[in-house]
């Protein structure tokens, strides 16, 4: 009877660093066999953690790991000499006052909440190597906010009393707060039934259904149709013929005699 196989724990993505960092692989490498107990005790030869490793690195990493443990393979390699290998390659010095800039230009950007601005600002404090870490940490808070009620809020407090924690709950607090009163203050959608039944005292009831582009053939207007127009049977005073007005007429020849009898016809409402 074979003995059965314990599956693994969560999955491991693929390392490739052109575009990943080494330090969070490493680190969440190290987490994944925590979670699967794979330790120098249970892998004394480290024999699975180089393999695991070894298989999770895309072709060019894993060529750049082969290249830096020249003249051995890395399958005679063990895993510690590889992950070390790997660190020395990617980690960079840093200078101090380098990372210090990146920290005090840093501003919070447009539609990042104060949690994250936070969490980044701690994030590029990591290599600053301030005495004081969390003074440092709510000076850039404050100062590097986005204008606003909640930075103003925040210049009003005891800075004696204050720290980070506190500071990103009250600009937190500040703008929901602020959201909520607009969005009371706002005036309530007009319901589309409004436009259904809204009356239009400046024209016709019967007339509202004709099309705008169409006009009447009788007087030239566009807000009924001619079968309802009032003018339907005044009389043309350039052909002298009933059912359109001049404007409308379509007749070449102009009997002048009658237009002068009758004048030219005014159409008003």
């Amino acid at each position: 009877m074979s003995a059965s196989v314990t599956p693994f724990f969560g999955a491991i993505s693929t390392f490739d660093h052109h575009n990943q960092d080494w330090v969070t692989f490493r680190s969440r490498l190290q987490q994944w066999f925590i979670a699967n107990e794979l330790d120098k005790e249970s892998d004394k030869a480290g024999v699975k953690r180089r393999a695991i490793l070894l298989s999770a690195l895309s072709d060019e990493s894993y060529q750049l790991a082969s290249n830096l443990v020249l003249p051995k393979t890395l399958d005679v390699v063990d895993y510690e000499d590889i992950v070390k290998a790997l660190d020395q390659h990617f980690t960079q010095k840093r200078c101090g006052f380098a990372e210090r800039r990146h920290f005090y230009v840093a501003v919070q950007q447009p539609g990042e909440s104060h949690a994250q601005w936070a969490a980044r600002l701690r994030g590029l404090a990591a290599h600053c190597k301030f005495k004081n870490l969390e003074e440092a940490l709510l000076d850039k808070f404050v100062m590097g906010m986005a204008p606003g009620a909640e930075r103003e809020k925040l210049f009003s407090m005891d800075i004696e009393e204050l720290t980070l924690a506190k500071a990103v709950e009250l600009a937190s607090s500040v703008r929901t707060a602020r959201a909520a009163a607009a969005a009371a203050a706002a005036p309530p959608a007009a319901a589309a039934s409004d436009a259904v039944f809204k009356i239009d005292k400046g024209r016709d009831p019967d007339r509202s259904s004709v099309p705008s582009e169409e006009k009447c053939s009788v007087c030239g207007r566009k807000s009924h149709k001619a079968n309802v127009c009032r003018f339907a049977k005044f009389k043309c005073t350039k052909c002298n013929q009933r059912g359109h007005l001049r404007r409308m007429c379509k007749t070449v020849k102009y009997l002048e005699a009658e237009a002068n009898s009758e004048g030219d016809d005014v159409l008003t409402e």
